[in-house]
């Protein structure tokens, strides 16, 4: 009995080192760059009601990445800059991922593309106090463009931009293009059909905003996507992932429900093809 006591002690320190030893090698693991690599970092801008710090889940758009990564066993971590600025830290990795970004050729060096959250229209808009009319793009000669930095115009406006029949000021948000605008700094500016809304009511007084209208006969269709840095490591696997949560979420309804909070979940205009 005596000579049990010692060796049953020295199991119980053993048993406790042991312990101590695999919670530490637990600990540590979660700490790892493995492990840490499981938050996805998003550089994105803003852009209400998809896309603003202010906002609840920091926009709609937001809150669909957000839950398609979920879905895909992925936190997520948010960074706002300038458009501009938010698509250069992605290109060179510092933020692996944006959103919100259309397929160009421009792009595709840079970038792996995930499929379209949504596909809608970038329309070009006036003010009726300097009415524009314009059926063809032609029409667009001589005239002056606000955009938002860092957005593709498309092939058409970027033939006019190459010849110099249009001329294009830049600004880092919509609203800052609506109140040039305003003003008359500019003839036309281009943006998001939805987006545009809420530009207007944020950049001018209530009793204006029904002088800011869309041109009918011109506008151009995005399809606005996930993208994922070229430098990041996996970056092809990680936009796959993603996909496989999107699909998920449109295959169960969140995704309308969570893009479009304000409208019925049947509404099939807006969802991507």
């Amino acid at each position: 009995m005596t000579t049990r006591r010692p060796i049953n002690a020295l199991r119980r320190i053993l048993y406790t080192r042991k312990a101590v030893l695999t919670t530490g090698l637990l600990f540590a693991l979660f700490l790892s760059p493995a492990a840490m690599a499981q938050t996805v970092k998003i550089a994105v801008g803003e852009w209400p009601p998809y896309f603003s710090e202010s906002a609840e889940g920091y926009g709609t758009y937001a809150q669909v990445v957000t839950r398609a990564f979920e879905l895909q066993g992925l936190q997520v971590e948010y960074g706002f800059f300038p458009w501009k600025r938010a698509l250069l830290e992605t290109q060179e990795g510092r933020w692996p991922v944006s959103a919100g970004w259309g397929k160009t050729a421009d792009r595709e060096p840079y970038f792996h593309f995930c499929d379209p959250v949504l596909i809608q229209r970038e329309q070009f808009f006036y003010s009726t106090d300097r009415p524009i009319d314009a059926d063809d793009w032609k029409d667009f000669e001589g005239l002056s463009l606000g955009v938002i930095e860092g957005a593709a115009l498309g092939e058409d406006l970027d033939r006019l931009v190459a010849d110099g029949s249009i001329t294009i000021y830049l600004q880092s948000t919509l609203e800052d293009l609506i109140q040039m605008l305003a003003v008359g700094r500019v003839d036309l500016v281009m943006g998001n059909e939805d987006v545009a809304s809420d530009a207007i009511s944020s950049a001018v007084p209530p009793r204006d905003a029904g002088k800011f209208l869309a041109l009918e006969a011109i506008a151009v269709e995005w399809d606005y996507r996930v993208i994922v840095s070229k430098m990041s490591e996996d970056g092809a696997l990680l936009c796959d992932r993603f996909n496989k949560g999107l699909k998920a979420l449109q295959d169960s309804g969140e995704y309308n429900r969570l893009l479009w909070p304000d409208r019925s979940t049947d509404d099939e205009a807006h969802s991507p093809s």
